[in-house]
């Protein structure tokens, strides 16, 4: 006899609010997921590539902030794009315990030739609404970040 419950008929949509936002984010995530394992990025290198392209010279704990996840895993990531020849780090001009992070030129080519990834899966999510249901959508969601934002 199987002590475990049938998880395959589980209705996640009827569960709280935060779990809802979870698992849209990660239907998300996987779409996108599925575009970047030709290239053999993560999504969160994918994410770093974006951000590095949009903000070169930014530090670990900016990113840190911007990505949403903790130090280790901001040093294990960058670790990584450096072994791959996708960053460099030099030292910050201003302050010597920070180390600035840029673009390498492999890193810069695959960041501009990824970043439509973005919008290909939002199109796809244009598809089930209309443009009116989309807008409110965003708009619904940055309100729910906003009640939460700190201060």
């Amino acid at each position: 006899m199987n002590s475990h419950p049938n998880t395959s008929n589980w209705e996640w949509n009827k569960g709280p609010i935060g779990r809802t936002v979870k698992v849209a984010y990660i239907t998300l995530r996987r779409e996108v997921e599925e575009q970047l394992k030709p290239i053999g990025l993560t999504h969160t290198q994918w994410s770093a590539l974006g951000i590095l392209n949009h903000f070169p010279g930014i530090t670990s704990s900016e990113l840190e902030l911007i990505l949403m996840i903790e130090r280790p895993s901001v040093t294990s990531l960058m670790n990584g794009l450096e072994k791959r020849k996708l960053i460099i780090r030099k030292n910050h001009p201003d302050d010597a315990r920070y180390k600035q992070i840029y673009l390498t030129e492999e890193g810069k080519k695959i960041a501009m030739e990824t970043q439509q990834l973005t919008h290909l899966v939002e199109d796809r999510v244009k598809e089930g609404f209309s443009a009116e249901e989309f807008e409110m959508f965003k708009k619904l969601l940055n309100k729910l970040i906003n009640l939460f934002e700190k201060e």
